[in-house]
């Protein structure tokens, strides 16, 4: 188990400053809002951010599950070595310089792993951002938190991690943990995906990939994991000249990127070709399974059930064919210009009041599997930002039958609330058709592979 990394009772930072412009000041900053203890190590100062500092993580008085080393290279080997000597579990080694720098370095992080299996400890990294666990307020990173969720993200590169974290804080989208192992000296996917598989926060596993060490063992435990939860993977690398740029950057070997494809594939995972489809991927996965590919579109704009629509298509799903009871009684409180075939065209005159009883009867209809809920929200004739969302909302919580339903709303801030009170209720809020369909697809394939799907 990994729990010492997520949920330590104690965590030393080994390098902990007082100046800012250190990595060290900013790890400490970021431990001291964790609710175990946390001690800073730093050889001459005494006080490190109005905490009494210790010379030596084995002066420290009580045990230590987690130490995360912030200190110049060549203190790294001694600085595990004293580690090891406290009977610490788990190091987070975020200092770089060794194997993404060549044979010499390859060699010296070899000897790292080489003392902390003698000890008994895990190493994350070197070369890192380091890890967070959302749930436990742990952030033993140098960089901002990342908003609380259920997708765990595992990086390979810790600046675009960073950078994928800060996209999220934006997009308001959320994560359980994110973790960057850099080199992956020591833990790597294979480790970190076996654990996940059995964290109850994490509904799903989200990787960027640049090369993987133990294939064999990477495809073996992804076969197995994904079978209990979704695994998206985003691999880096494609071409020649993008492969080789991979295997610099973190001394991976990149490999053919039809081979990794395939061992994806073989593996039940899922594979995305940009940043955007992983996290739309991810998402998705915090609603129930559909039973089927057949998927009802409901909007107040032709134009985005039509886009919607071709995206659904282009990834092998289909528009239901609604009963026609439902279409009947559609036709009883929509417009008379409204289309009431699939896709729903409720035209711009829809409140929330007719999003609420579409949404029901479209999850009521025994052909629909899943449902995609569009506004483009007005803001006249007296409309709220929220009504639609809250129409919505009313019928997933009075129809449950278990569809999954995803949203679609495209008026950028004007959408905020409501796409707030939609993430709310796990309701997956996306802004492009492009998104949405491509977490559509990730629902159904997943649920093709668990055996849930009927073709």
């Amino acid at each position: 188990m990994l729990d010492y990394f997520f949920t330590p009772r104690s965590v030393a930072v080994l390098g902990a400053s007082n100046d800012p412009l250190k990595l060290g000041y900013e790890v400490f900053k970021n431990l001291k809002e964790y609710k175990g203890k946390v001690y800073p190590v730093n050889i001459k100062d005494e006080v490190v951010q109005g905490v009494k500092a210790y010379k030596n993580v084995k002066d420290i008085p009580d045990e230590v599950d987690l130490a995360v080393i912030v200190v110049p290279k060549r203190f790294v080997k001694q600085s595990l070595i004293d580690c090891g000597e406290k009977g610490v579990k788990g190091v987070i080694i975020i200092t770089a310089g060794f194997g993404e720098m060549g044979e010499e370095g390859k060699k010296e992080e070899r000897e790292l792993v080489e003392i902390a299996h003698k000890y008994g400890m895990r190493i994350i990294g070197p070369n890192c951002v380091g890890v967070m666990d959302t749930h436990s307020n742990l952030n033993a990173t140098f960089i901002m938190n990342a908003k609380k969720g259920s997708v765990a993200f595992i990086s390979q590169s810790g600046a675009l991690g960073a950078g994928i974290v800060y996209k999220t804080i934006k997009e308001d989208i959320g994560f359980s943990k994110f973790i960057s192992v850099g080199n992956m000296s020591d833990v790597d996917f294979a480790d970190l995906m076996e654990y996940l598989a059995e964290d109850e926060n994490s509904k799903a596993i989200a990787l960027y990939i640049e090369g993987i060490k133990d294939g064999r063992r990477f495809m073996e435990v992804a076969k197995r994991v994904s079978k209990k939860k979704p695994i998206i993977a985003l691999k880096a690398g494609k071409s020649e000249s993008g492969a080789r740029a991979a295997s610099s950057h973190t001394g991976s070997l990149a490999g053919s990127y039809a081979i990794y494809e395939a061992a994806f594939k073989q593996s039940g995972i899922l594979v995305a070709n940009t940043i955007d489809e992983m996290l739309s991927m991810a998402r998705a996965f915090t609603q129930p399974l559909p039973k089927g590919k057949r998927v009802a579109i409901m909007t107040n704009a032709g134009g985005p059930g039509v886009l919607t629509a071709d995206e659904i298509d282009k990834r092998g799903l289909k528009l239901a064919n609604l009963e026609e009871e439902t279409m009947q009684k559609l036709r009883s409180f929509l417009p008379p210009m409204a289309a009431v075939k699939n896709p729903v065209d409720m035209i711009a005159s829809a409140r929330g009041e007719e999003y609420y009883k579409t949404a029901k009867l479209l999850l009521e209809d025994e052909n629909v599997d899943m449902l995609i809920a569009i506004c483009v929200v007005p803001t006249f004739a007296g409309m709220t930002p929220t009504e639609h969302a809250e129409g919505v909302i009313r019928a997933v919580k009075e129809v449950t039958n278990g569809k999954p339903v995803l949203a679609l709303f495209m008026a950028g801030y004007v959408s905020e609330k409501a796409k707030e009170l939609l993430e709310k209720e796990e309701i997956p809020t996306y802004e492009r058709p492009e998104d949405v369909g491509v977490a559509a697809y990730a629902l159904a394939e997943f649920a093709k592979s668990k055996g849930v799907v009927k073709e």
